[in-house]
């Protein structure tokens, strides 16, 4: 079995142009990212906007002042990841990006009441928005190889709170 690990990202302020959560695969490593989340964590009233985010592939990776997170490994035993720079905010560059998906989010409070956006994308499976881990060996997942970087990306929207997270594998 591989070793597997999620970077989590709680209460996240949207920001518009802004990296969200990301991984740069700076060392020897090659890391194969499985499944990405948005979880609305919005928890006080709002006045809330509909967000537009990208999930961004660079190749000869760079990335400029972010905030460093640590990815929780699934297993204790799991090997350190060296080499591997895990957060958020900051600038990502380098050859690229190529834009894998582009989505919609809103970003109000949800509610008890009601059942709109805000709601549902509380629930899992809803608020996976990248998934390779379906079960189809016939597509590959999300690989970074050396010097390559993924980030979610909020284009524009700029009022409520989201966790993030991203679930890799460590394939070296």
């Amino acid at each position: 079995m591989t070793n597997t690990w999620t970077l989590y990202n709680p209460g996240k302020a949207f920001a518009a142009g802004a990296c969200m959560l990301g991984i740069l695969n700076g060392g020897t490593r090659h890391l194969k990212i499985r499944r990405i989340g948005m979880i609305n964590n919005q928890t006080a009233a709002v006045t809330g906007v509909i967000t537009a985010g990208e999930l961004r592939f660079y190749t000869s990776a760079t990335w400029v002042g972010p905030t460093a997170l640590t990815a929780v490994a699934h297993d204790s035993t799991n090997s350190a990841l060296s080499s591997v720079t895990c957060g958020h905010a900051g600038t990502p560059g380098g050859t690229g990006p190529s834009v894998f998906r582009r989505y919609t989010w809103s970003s109000d409070e949800p509610k008890l009441t009601t059942a709109q956006n805000n709601e549902w994308e509380c629930l899992i499976p809803l608020n996976i928005i990248w998934d390779a881990g379906y079960g189809d060996s016939n597509v590959q997942p999300l690989t970074l190889n050396p010097g390559e970087g993924f980030f979610i990306w909020n284009i524009t929207g700029a009022a409520g709170l989201c966790d993030f997270w991203i679930e890799f594998t460590d394939e070296a």
